[in-house]
């Protein structure tokens, strides 16, 4: 899952990648269904594609470009790694949060408030049936729909304003505005979703006038009710009121002629593009590292070898499992092995691989993360001194740095782990020579 404030970036800038082409090329073109579904699918693909993950196969010499991947065993001390946290980020971070949170919960009561308000003209209406939908003769100054409902005002009497709502109700428009709706109160600090919404909006206007006229409702006659119709409107997020701000745009929509076929190849063409620039920027999670020529399927367990060369001395002092931890004094799962050494012996990389990580980590003190494959990594924590970068490609038994004494711990020694698709494994069963 990605963090909230990158997801919600990302929507957004895909929303507007989506738009942009919206705008340019299809805004006044007379293919309102291709344009509905196209301006609905966006917002619904815009949604999902951020979590979309490749499968990328990366040679080892081209490891710089892996993702930073922290090892499970961080989660040991969470405590202490939250402790040294920056004070200023945390207090940012929640501010934002705060706010993004206030906005939401605005735009929700302003939700709940409009939906109240059509219930009660609902309540004080007579309820008439008329086909699939219901018609409301109520209290309303400007004939709307609501789901399967039509709401008209009590004394009119207009065949075409009820066939332009009859027409929102048969063609699920109410649909597309509770889509539009949720991720425009998730997203409601981006300014596009405003213009977004009315867009798709104008798109289901022009579709009702279409299907009005095509019953047989007098063009002349249908003109004139919208004229009368002009000052009147209903200040509400998921209702489809006959009424909407583009007036002048409908009556040219009603009497434009029809857009040639030949400008649907710009959907064929336009439509594949996007979504592979946005493919192409959506950030790939899962990597298959591949030596050149190696075709060693990734699923092979792994055997490594010892981090420590046995011609130097060292005890195995903690193994793999629930232990007291020896400095905060509280029982922990110990994810990993410690080979007690003297300060500067020699510690070698277990397997070939890249180095995705070679730095000071709270807790662990000086780490090395080396990925050996799309499955497995090993990770050597507490060190004096580390001897290799990100981006390194090391060999089975390359000195990359010195047993240490940093971060929290209680002597010199190695940590070691070797983990699985980031869960880590007790190392003993992969260590021939320990067993």
């Amino acid at each position: 899952m990605l963090p909230i404030g990158l997801y919600l970036m990302k929507v957004c800038a895909y929303i507007c990648a989506f738009y942009i082409p919206f705008i340019l090329l299809f805004k006044s073109t007379t293919f309102f269904s291709i344009n509905r579904v196209y301006l609905v699918a966006g917002l619904l693909i815009s949604c999902v594609l951020p979590h979309y993950t490749a499968v990328s196969a990366i040679p080892l010499y081209s490891a710089q470009d892996l993702p930073f991947m922290e090892p499970m065993v961080i989660k040991t001390e969470m405590v202490i790694s939250k402790a040294n946290e920056p004070t200023d980020f945390l207090n940012t971070f929640t501010l934002l949060m705060i706010i993004y949170l206030v906005g939401i919960a605005i735009r929700l009561i302003r939700l709940a408030f409009s939906i109240i308000y059509i219930l009660k003209l609902k309540r004080e209406g007579n309820i008439l049936a008329y086909g699939n939908a219901k018609v409301v003769r109520t209290n309303t100054t400007t004939p709307f729909s609501f789901f399967n409902y039509v709401f008209l005002p009590k004394e009119l009497d207009d065949l075409g304003i009820l066939e332009h709502e009859m027409a929102h109700v048969r063609q699920y428009h109410w649909i597309d505005l509770l889509i539009v709706e949720v991720v425009s109160i998730v997203l409601w600090f981006n300014p596009v979703m405003i213009v977004y919404k009315r867009s798709l909006k104008q798109q289901h206007e022009y579709l009702a006038d279409h299907s009005a006229i095509k019953s047989g409702i007098d063009i002349g006659k249908y003109l004139m009710s919208i004229r009368q119709q002009i000052e009147l409107a209903i200040p509400s997020p998921l209702i489809s009121e006959f009424y909407f701000q583009s007036i002048k745009k409908r009556i040219n929509m009603l009497t434009k002629k029809e857009t040639t076929v030949y400008r649907l190849a710009a959907y064929i063409i336009v439509l594949p593009i996007i979504m592979c620039l946005l493919m192409a920027f959506s950030s790939p999670k899962d990597f298959r590292l591949i030596e050149s020529g190696n075709n060693h399927s990734i699923q092979e367990p792994i055997s490594v070898g010892l981090p420590i060369d046995k011609k130097n001395n060292f005890l195995l002092e903690s193994g793999y499992g629930e232990r007291l931890h020896p400095v905060l004094n509280v029982m922990r799962l110990h994810t990993g092995i410690d080979l007690v050494a003297e300060e500067g012996t020699p510690v070698v990389a277990s397997e070939e691989g890249v180095v995705i990580k070679a730095k000071m980590a709270d807790a662990w003190g000086n780490i090395i993360v080396i990925q050996h494959d799309g499955l497995y990594s090993t990770s050597y924590s507490h060190l004096k001194m580390m001897e290799v970068k990100d981006g390194d490609k090391v060999k089975k038994g390359q000195v990359i740095g010195q047993v240490g004494h940093t971060g929290l711990s209680s002597k010199n020694h190695l940590h070691f782990e070797l983990l699985k698709n980031g869960i880590a494994l007790d190392p003993i069963d992969y260590l021939p020579s320990l067993k």
